[in-house]
């Protein structure tokens, strides 16, 4: 009899040992990560990092700035942007009951932060010309500006500060060609850490 429990011991504990095992085996195999080697290699974002280009012409860029300045349209002024061998924002504002045409020319250039800088040219209403400086002043004042549109009246400029538009989440634009002679116009996408 005292053989019989040794034996029922002895296999009790066999089946107790063959459970912890198994049950320690499937759990080290859950518990594992898998393929880390690979996911070390990824590199982690740190800075803004490029991610596309976006290239566009000039007709395509006049479509899309001037469908962007719909939202800006008042029955007082109304605005047009377009790009030829300069750009030029034509607006045409009321005046004691008559529509007075402005014409703003500009050189733009990209800036090192992908931002765009128009250098403001020439100024007029109609064919009289304008001092600048006092036009952009009255602007910068009066008229409620997108907060990526900034207003340089003491350097005739304005400024589009591209990176501060956003896209989509983390993602926005960086001015690399601006090229007005060809008509080509290179953007690069970028995405926030």
């Amino acid at each position: 009899m005292k053989n019989k429990k040794t034996i029922w011991k002895w296999l009790f504990l066999a089946l107790l040992a063959i459970n912890l095992g198994s049950v320690a085996f499937v759990a080290s195999r859950i518990f594992n990560v898998r393929d880390q080697a690979s996911l070390t290699n990824v590199p982690t974002v740190s800075d803004a990092t490029e991610v596309g280009k976006v290239s566009t012409n000039r007709d395509q860029l006049n479509q899309l700035i001037n469908t962007y300045l719909q939202d800006f349209q008042t029955p007082e002024m109304s605005y047009k942007f377009y790009l030829s061998n300069q750009a030029v924002l034509e607006a045409s504002y009321q005046l004691f009951g008559q529509k007075i045409p402005l014409y703003i020319y500009f050189e733009p250039l990209a800036l090192n932060d992908g931002s765009i800088a128009l250098q403001v040219t020439s100024v007029s209403a109609g064919t009289l010309d304008l001092p600048t400086s006092a036009i952009l002043s009255y602007v910068k004042s009066s008229i409620k500006l997108p907060n990526f549109v900034e207003v340089l009246p003491a350097k005739d400029q304005v400024v589009v500060h591209l990176p501060r538009l956003a896209l989509a989440d983390n993602l926005y634009l960086k001015a690399d060609q601006l090229d007005l002679v060809s008509g080509n116009f290179v953007f690069n996408l970028m995405i926030k850490p």
